[in-house]
C-alpha cells in the first residue's frame, strides 16, 4: 500500500511537493518520473519485495506505473505470463501489473483479486490508464477542467497545484445528510472520485477523458443466484477461507484486528487455523458502554493468538489532528477509535486484516431488520407512533432504545430505499433546510434511489454509499496515517456476490442478524461472543458535545460562520436544546463542528 500522484505536464518540483503531502502513506521510499508529457510520483510502504527492485515508478518497455494496493493472486498471474514468455526481474505485484497490461490491456483486471488504484502511462500511445478496484477499497481522486488533469491518493496532494477551487454545494448538502460525501463528488468542484470498478483513460494529445465500468455487482449477484443454493452454501466457507489466506501474503509482519465482534473474530479464527500464535489487536475504553475488550480476550484465548490490548481514554485530544488530516469534511466519529487501533497495531505489524463489509453483505445491521419490519407496517400506524416517540427522553448512551425508536418513526419514508438512507442520516430534511438556508438541496437531488424493497437491494445501496464513502474512507484514512495496510477478506470479489445472493432468511432470521455467518462462525468462535448484543465502534458524542470547550467554540462563535453556508442562530438553538437534554442533537451538531473546524484549519479561502 502506498500513495500515488501525477499530472499531464512536466514539473519535477510539483510532483515532489505532491508526494511529500502524502508521505504518511509511504514512509519507506519515494520515487518520481517526469518526461515532456507527464509527471508521476510515488510514496512506498514496502510490503512485497522489499528490495530496490520493487521501487516505483516502475518501468517496462514504454510503460510506467504508479500503484497503490495489493494484488493477492499476483503469483498465479505471474505464472500465466511466464508461460507466455514474459520475464521478470523482481518478485513484486507491481511488475506483474505492468506485464499483464501489455498482455491483456484493460482486461487485466478481470484476472485480479485485490485492492488497487493505479496509473499506467503508455508513452507510445501517449495515454494514461487509471483503474480503481471493484469495491473502492483504495481511493483515487482526480481534478479535471478539460485541460489540466491531476490525480492522487488524497485531495491534499492535488491542492499543491495553483487551482481555483470552489466549494461544492451539493457535496455540503450530502455531508449534512449522510456525514460523508458520496456520489463520486468531493467537497470541491472539479475534483472527483473515480468510482469503484471503473477505468479512466486520458488521451494526452487530444485531452479526451473517458471513464467506463468494468464490473457490475448487481449482475454478479444475479449470476450467483443461478447456482443452486446448496452449492452456494458449500462454496462460501471455502472461498471465505481462501480469501483470508490470499490476504496473508506479505514480506512484512501481518496481524488482525480483533474487536470481539462476529466479523473480526471469524477472520482471526480462520487465520489461526493456518498460522498459530499470530498477533491480534484490540483497544478498550474507560467508558463501559463503548468497551468490547473482554469479548476480544475470550476469542483470543480460544484461538490462541498473541493478543495485544491497550485501554485508552476516549478523549477529544485527537479530534483536531484527525479533522485537519481529512481531505474533506468527514463526520463519522468512529474514525477516532479506528485511528487508535491502527496506531497500536502498527507497533507490531505493517499489515492487518479486518472484518469490514460482513455486515453489509451478510445482513448484520439492525437497520436491515427495521427495513424488513417496515414493509409490513401501514403508514397510519407510523404517524400515530411519531407522537409517542417524541415524548421519549434523550439519552447519552450508545445507540439507546429511545434513539432507535425515534429514528425509525421520525425518518420513515414510503420509498424503502429513501427510508433506509433517512435512517442512516444525521439530520432530517427540515433541519437541513433551517441549517443551510439558500444553499439547501433536497435529499432527492443528492442520491437517486429505486423502488426496490427487497433486502438485497438495500444491501447493494449500502455497498455503493455507506460502505464505499464512509467505512472504507474511514479505515483507509485512519490506517494510512499510521502507515498501516488494512485488508478486507469479506470484500473478496468471489465472496460478495454469493453472500448477497443468499435468501433473506439466511441473512436475518427472526431477530437474529447475520444468521448464516454466525452458524459458520460457531465452528471457530465461542457462542457467547457470537450471540451478544452488537455494540459498534462508537464514541460518546452526546456527552462530549455537552462538555467540550473546543466543540463549544466552533458551534457558538460567530467568526466560524463567516463562510456563510450555515445558520449560526439555528445551530446555537440546537446546541442549547442539547445542553438542556430536551433533544439529542449530537449528530447534526458534530457535523457542524467538523465542517466549521475543517474550513478554518485547512485554510480554505472563502
Amino acid at each position: 500500500m502506498c500513495g500515488i500522484a501525477g499530472f499531464n505536464s512536466a514539473n519535477e518540483l510539483k510532483i515532489k511537493q505532491m508526494t511529500d503531502k502524502i508521505s504518511h502513506r509511504g514512509p519507506d521510499a519515494d520515487g518520481f518520473f517526469v518526461d515532456l508529457m507527464v509527471s508521476l510520483g510515488h510514496r512506498r510502504l514496502a510490503i512485497l519485495d522489499l528490495s530496490e527492485k520493487g521501487k516505483q515508478p516502475m518501468h517496462y518497455k514504454h510503460y510506467s506505473i504508479v500503484f497503490n494496493g495489493e494484488i493477492y493472486n499476483y503469483e498465479e498471474i505471474r505464472e500465466q505470463l511466464l508461460a507466455k514468455g514474459h520475464l521478470f526481474v523482481s518478485n513484486s505485484d507491481t511488475e506483474v501489473l505492468l506485464h499483464a497490461y501489455e498482455e491483456w490491456g484493460a482486461n487485466l483486471v478481470e484476472k485480479m483479486n485485490g485492492m488497487w488504484a493505479f496509473c499506467i502511462y503508455d508513452a507510445q500511445k501517449k495515454q494514461l490508464f487509471l483503474s480503481r478496484d471493484r469495491f473502492g477499497v483504495k481511493p483515487l481522486y482526480y481534478f479535471w477542467d478539460n485541460e489540466q488533469f491531476i490525480f492522487a491518493s488524497e485531495i491534499k496532494a492535488i491542492r499543491c497545484h495553483d487551482l481555483k477551487l470552489n466549494l461544492n454545494v451539493s457535496a455540503i448538502n450530502y455531508f449534512f445528510y449522510q456525514k460523508y460525501i458520496g456520489n463520486g463528488q468531493t467537497i470541491f468542484e472539479k475534483i472527483y472520485k473515480l468510482p469503484p470498478a471503473h477505468h479512466l483513460i486520458l488521451e494526452l494529445d487530444s485531452k479526451k477523458l473517458t471513464t467506463f465500468q468494468y464490473f457490475d455487482i448487481k449482475k454478479e449477484v444475479e449470476k450467483a443466484r443461478q447456482i443452486p443454493l446448496e452449492k452456494r452454501l458449500e462454496m462460501l466457507p471455502k472461498l471465505l477461507e481462501d480469501a483470508v489466506l490470499k490476504r496473508l501474503i506479505s514480506d512484512v509482519p501481518v496481524g488482525s484486528f480483533l474487536s470481539g465482534g462476529v466479523d473480526s473474530s471469524l477472520i482471526s479464527a480462520l487465520i489461526a487455523k493456518h498460522k498459530p500464535n499470530f498477533d491480534t489487536f484490540s483497544i478498550g475504553f474507560k467508558e463501559k458502554t463503548f468497551d468490547e475488550l473482554a469479548h476480544s480476550k475470550i476469542v483470543a484465548d480460544h484461538i490462541h493468538t498473541q493478543h495485544h490490548t491497550e485501554i485508552l481514554d476516549l478523549n477529544e485530544d485527537l479530534i483536531p489532528f484527525l479533522v485537519r488530516n481529512m481531505d474533506e469534511p468527514f463526520g463519522d466519529s468512529s474514525i477516532i477509535p479506528t485511528y487508535l487501533l491502527s496506531k497500536i497495531t502498527r507497533k507490531k505489524a505493517t499489515v492487518a486484516l479486518s472484518g469490514d463489509a460482513a455486515d453489509e453483505i451478510f445482513g448484520g445491521y439492525d437497520v436491515y431488520k427495521a427495513a424488513i419490519f417496515a414493509n409490513h407496517i401501514p403508514d397510519f400506524a407510523i404517524n400515530l407512533g411519531k407522537n409517542f416517540a417524541n415524548l421519549l427522553p434523550a439519552s447519552d448512551k450508545n445507540l439507546s432504545l429511545s434513539f432507535k425508536i425515534k429514528k425509525f418513526l421520525n425518518d420513515y419514508h414510503p420509498n424503502p430505499q429513501r427510508r433506509h438512507l433517512n435512517w442512516l442520516s444525521q439530520s432530517n430534511e427540515n433541519q437541513r433546510q433551517h441549517l443551510l438556508g439558500k444553499y439547501w438541496k433536497s435529499e432527492t437531488d443528492l442520491i437517486s434511489v429505486s423502488e426496490e424493497k427487497d433486502l438485497t437491494s438495500i444491501q447493494l445501496l449500502d455497498l455503493q454509499t455507506y460502505m464505499l464513502d464512509d467505512i472504507l474512507t474511514k479505515v483507509d484514512s485512519a490506517s494510512m496515517l499510521c502507515a498501516l495496510e488494512v485488508r478486507n477478506p469479506f470484500l473478496d470479489y468471489r465472496v460478495v456476490p454469493l453472500a448477497l445472493s443468499l435468501p433473506d432468511d439466511l441473512k436475518i432470521k427472526g431477530t437474529e442478524t447475520k444468521f448464516w455467518l454466525k452458524k459458520l462462525a460457531e465452528k471457530y468462535v465461542p457462542k457467547q461472543v457470537l450471540y451478544r448484543k452488537k455494540q459498534g465502534f462508537a464514541v460518546p458524542m452526546a456527552k462530549w458535545i455537552k462538555e467540550s470547550a473546543l466543540i463549544k467554540i466552533y458551534l457558538n462563535e460567530e467568526k466560524y460562520y463567516v463562510h456563510g453556508y450555515l445558520s449560526a442562530s439555528y445551530v446555537q438553538n440546537l446546541y442549547q436544546e442539547h445542553l438542556e437534554n430536551k433533544q439529542d442533537h449530537s449528530r447534526i451538531l458534530w457535523l457542524v463542528f467538523v465542517f466549521n473546524y475543517w474550513i478554518e484549519q485547512t485554510n480554505y479561502a472563502i
